[in-house]
């Protein structure tokens, strides 16, 4: 099996994301396969690759409904560089399809079908917004027959948060850690702002009101424990998840190059980690944010290595409860998870997130000497994802 390389990734800023208001993103007059095609041009721009040279295009879109539909990813493609002889497709599989695409563009390049690919992700939510309306409008339905399944609870399996009340409630994790995790991830993505560290990553592009869009809108340094323990809950009367120890809902695009050995040299480039393995692991749909820990447990296995040999962990903070449950159940040192902040902070543009996870995972090994990093998030359903770079 070939070498498959992670040379360079690349988003936009991630915006606040509102589809009553949509006034308050920056990115809800842009369509999120336009945000995709302007982040892959400026990708292999910055690297000088032409876009004849990417032969394949993978899309993650946890809702490629509307207009996030993308005929097999086309659209982006043909609103970016890349040639028409680039493969493309799209992938759904939740908050996981960021690092499904990219496990699809590797897998490619370790097969040897391909020596040089694209992985990337979007996600409009204030153009195409989660929740109840796009059932009630018949864009997302439920088979009947899951109704009467056995051990199946469609009102929780469906309800990302009251699956994170769960998480909480069977990992014995209270409302004041959760918020106390929130506060980390807003003041680590804070110091990583006023340091620069997002600026090898994002980019300043423009929407089409003429605006150029360069900051995450969702940071917030000056929140405190006691602006998070006012918070009323979200889910439940009685819950402990609330807006403040939930990733808000965003909007944002990211984009990976990747690349066989013989391809970097032919570009003269040096990659920043390379793709070790990656792996899926199902749990209940219920218990969803259980899924994170669980496909670590198996890449581990898988890879053979332990706990002590993954440098830097990039766990996505979809709700605090289900980093919270991962540390707690596969005993991570806290200092190595999340280090420059995660989705509480930054936000959670489905499609996109994967792609940030692993970027920023491989960025975060090259800026700690790292041998080993593991990115991983739960997904929508009952499953987990979890991939093993390598800095190189």
């Amino acid at each position: 099996m070939n070498d498959a390389y992670l040379v360079d990734f690349a988003r936009s800023a991630f915006t606040r994301a509102h589809p009553r208001k949509p006034e308050v993103d920056a990115w809800s007059c842009q369509r999120g396969d336009v945000l995709l095609g302007q982040v892959i041009d400026v990708l292999l721009e910055r690297n000088r690759v032409e876009g004849a040279t990417i032969q394949d295009l993978s899309v993650g879109c946890a809702l490629p409904v509307k207009e996030q539909w993308s005929f097999g990813g086309r659209y982006p493609l043909w609103l970016s560089r890349l040639g028409p002889g680039c493969a493309s497709r799209q992938l759904d599989q939740q908050c996981g399809s960021g690092l499904a695409a990219l496990r699809a563009t590797a897998r490619e390049v370790q097969a040897g079908a391909i020596q040089a690919g694209v992985a990337g992700g979007f996600e409009n939510m204030s153009r195409v917004p989660m929740g109840p309306s796009l059932f009630q409008e018949g864009a997302l339905t439920v088979p009947e027959a899951l109704q009467s399944t056995d051990g199946l609870d469609p009102t929780v399996a469906m309800n990302m948060g009251l699956t994170a009340e769960r998480l909480a409630r069977e990992g014995g994790i209270s409302r004041e850690a959760m918020d106390a995790f929130a506060l980390r991830s807003h003041q680590r993505a804070a110091r990583a702002e006023r340091e620069g560290w997002f600026e090898g990553e994002r980019l300043a592009l423009p929407n089409p009101a003429g605006e150029v869009v360069a900051c995450d809108a969702n940071i917030r340094p000056d929140t405190t424990l006691e602006r998070l323990a006012d918070l009323a809950p979200a889910f439940m009367e009685d819950g402990r998840v609330t807006a403040g120890n939930s990733s808000p809902l965003s909007s944002g695009a990211g984009a990976a190059l990747v690349m066989s050995e013989a391809a970097l040299a032919r570009h003269g480039l040096s990659p920043l980690a390379r793709v070790v393995e990656v792996v899926d692991r199902g749990v209940t749909p219920e218990r969803m944010g259980a899924g994170a820990a669980a496909a670590i447990e198996r890449l581990l296995a898988v890879s053979g290595l332990g706990i002590d040999d993954i440098e830097a962990w990039e766990i996505n903070e979809a709700f605090s409860a289900v980093p919270l449950y991962a540390m707690e159940v596969l005993g991570l040192d806290p200092e190595r998870v999340n280090a420059f902040g995660g989705a509480l902070a930054l936000g959670h543009p489905l499609g996109a997130t994967g792609i940030r996870l692993a970027g920023t995972l491989a960025r975060t090994l090259q800026h700690r000497q790292g041998r080993y990093g593991c990115a991983a998030a739960c997904i929508g359903g009952g499953q987990g994802i979890a991939m093993l770079l390598e800095r190189c």
